[in-house]
């Protein structure tokens, strides 16, 4: 038997990309999607941040809908970790199918780059120390307690800092062996 959701434009469109939901109920089948098929634990805020950086849903409407599954029972969280329930699980598979393929993919890799962001910041550290001239950037690479390389860098100004940092912690693994295969040729 196919079940057929109700589509309705009845969510706010501010900050919507063209192919995003404007459906209060399509938000809450992506949001029941994402946990069902995320197996590691998902942060509500993750969450609420994975569907604005394509503008697949509304702030306020994301954060409405995660509230309303919670509050109906699809839903659990505990500590900030939102975990599906079995009513929610139920029918995710089949209800998620009325949603675009794109749509349920762009949310995943999002939800996915923002865990592996997060994990990344906490197992290497990045300091930026303003200086007289400019700014110090240290980062560390850290593997299980062990500080493996430690490296500072000279930044002419913030901007140029926070895009250190931000390079850094998209790959540290690259940097590291980037930086140790070069010193050992």
């Amino acid at each position: 038997m196919q079940m057929s959701i109700d589509n309705e434009f009845d969510a706010f469109t501010e900050g919507i990309e063209p192919g995003g939901l404007r459906s209060r109920t399509q938000i809450k089948i992506l949001i029941t999607f994402m946990v069902s098929k995320i197996k590691e634990p998902l942060k509500d805020t993750l969450i609420i941040e994975a569907l604005q950086i394509h503008g697949l849903a509304n702030y306020f409407e994301v954060s409405q809908a995660l509230d309303e599954l919670i509050d109906n029972g699809n839903l659990s969280c505990a500590d900030g970790i939102v975990y599906i329930t079995p009513k929610g699980a139920l029918s995710v598979d089949e209800l998620s199918q009325e949603l675009p393929k794109s749509v349920k993919e762009t949310a995943l890799a999002d939800a996915l780059n923002l865990q592996l962001l997060e994990k990344r910041e906490s197992e290497n550290t990045v300091d930026i120390n303003k200086t007289e001239k400019g700014y110090y950037v240290t980062f560390r690479v850290i593997h299980k307690g062990e500080n493996l390389m430690e490296l500072t860098v000279y930044a002419a100004d913030f901007e140029q800092a926070e895009q250190l940092k931000h390079n850094f912690l998209k790959n540290p693994s690259y940097v590291y062996s980037t930086v140790v295969t070069s010193l050992y040729i």
